[in-house]
């Protein structure tokens, strides 16, 4: 027979390294958020790019604009694998998938900025990405919260049955 706090033990040695693998995966978001923000404000200022030509040979005619791409697809692969991690844990599934959301957006103003380069676009990249960036930032935050609430109840815990 398993007691409540038996349980409840077991239940928390289970999640906490689920929840450090989806705060480490937001982490991780976050980080190249910021790199692809950096490269991003880059190619802005200092490549040209050309008027129709396939998006290909577009995007790969500039090491900078490569790495800019690079660097999305990093993202967005990150940013699948913090959304599933939260599914998992049952945890920031809302923030996770507004920045996955986000990511995708700033991808598609990718696409149309290449393409046509509208400054509407770009201003929907800058604008997604900061989205993207609040959204981890609350999913950091908040599991920290919930690994530290529950440090503090097991220490209450252990404390009350010692």
């Amino acid at each position: 027979m398993t007691t409540s706090i038996q349980h409840h033990d077991n239940q928390a040695a289970t999640s906490s390294p689920r929840l450090a693998a989806l705060r480490g995966t937001c982490m991780g978001a976050a980080v190249w958020l910021i790199i692809q923000f950096a490269l991003g404000t880059a190619v802005n200022l200092y490549v040209t790019l050309p008027d129709h030509k396939p998006f290909f040979s577009t995007v790969f005619g500039s090491p900078l604009l490569a790495a800019h791409v690079i660097v999305a697809v990093l993202l967005l692969g990150t940013s699948i694998g913090a959304l599933v991690r939260a599914l998992s844990a049952r945890r920031v599934i809302v923030p996770t998938a507004v920045g996955l959301a986000a990511v995708l957006a700033a991808a598609i103003a990718g696409g149309a900025f290449a393409s046509n380069q509208n400054t509407g676009a770009s201003l929907a990249m800058a604008l997604a990405t900061t989205v993207a960036m609040f959204s981890y930032l609350v999913a950091i935050f908040k599991t920290g919260r919930v690994d530290e609430r529950r440090s503090a109840t097991e220490e209450r815990e252990e404390t009350s049955d010692a």
